[in-house]
């Protein structure tokens, strides 16, 4: 089964998006109201979480905003409206429940990570750096690679790609089969022209997941300026054939044009 990338919202900066669903925690209330009170929070974020995840993100928006309303201290709501509001593309909003939820939970790491990627697409990479830089640094992280990724693409963005690279395989020593990693530290290596570490970086990207369409266009177009016509022809006929609507294969229908 082909692995989700989670790169839908921003898919060619190669961030990762995943919508994280953090379980809703809330502390035990003192009276009868605030029992309820909670309960009904849980209710509503659970329904508004749920609409979510069935792309009804709009129809979920109501729901958490209300879940909010009733447990106004809960970092981990509002970081999911952060989230609904990033994805919508309602950036002003999406930052200040990322970071409200900050201020509610200083040590949050998912919450430092989506906000770096916030950052991103505002083309904001210095402030992206240090969000990430935090997320990573928390050993309570479970997940790294994923803000060292970031700050790869953060890195990126800034054209200092030594230390994109850096990040990136900084990212892969806590996940070697982390295939949209792999892709990006190939194109950090195309950047620098140390091509025969791209080609075994987007091989790399390949093998982990023969189904992730990105590493076969991008050693395409590698093997497209090495004139290895065949090789080519090759990777690009399978990126359109694995994703025919996807964001490479208007590009990579072009250059097969170009070589036919």
């Amino acid at each position: 089964m082909m692995k989700k990338h989670a790169t839908e919202p921003l898919s060619h900066a190669g961030i990762l998006t995943l919508f994280l669903c953090v379980p809703l925690l809330f502390s035990g209330c003192a009276g009868t109201n605030h029992e309820l009170a909670g309960k009904r929070a849980r209710a509503e974020a659970a329904l508004g979480l749920s609409l979510v995840q069935q792309n009804q993100a709009r129809a979920g928006l109501k729901h958490l905003l209300e879940a909010a309303r009733l447990a106004p201290e809960n970092a981990r709501i509002q970081q999911q409206l952060a989230l609904v509001y990033r994805d919508l593309k309602y950036y002003a909003p999406s930052l200040k429940h990322f970071k409200r939820a900050l201020e509610l939970e200083p040590d949050f790491p998912e919450a430092w990570n989506n906000l770096g990627t916030l950052y991103l697409l505002l083309k904001r990479p210095d402030l992206a750096i240090p969000c990430f830089t935090k997320a990573a640094e928390t050993l309570t992280y479970k997940t790294p690679h994923f803000a060292y990724n970031n700050l790869g693409q953060a890195y990126f963005q800034k054209k200092e790609y030594r230390k994109a690279i850096e990040s990136y395989r900084e990212a892969l020593s806590f996940a070697p089969d982390y295939s949209l990693c792999w892709n990006n530290l190939g194109n950090a290596y195309v950047a620098v022209t140390q091509l025969t570490e791209a080609e075994k970086a987007f091989k790399k990207a390949i093998r982990y997941d023969p189904g992730y369409p990105a590493p076969r266009f991008h050693l395409g177009k590698l093997y497209l300026e090495q004139k290895e016509i065949k090789k080519a022809r090759q990777e690009l006929e399978e990126a359109i054939r694995l994703a025919p609507e996807g964001p490479f294969a208007e590009e990579a229908k072009g250059l097969l044009a170009r070589i036919q």
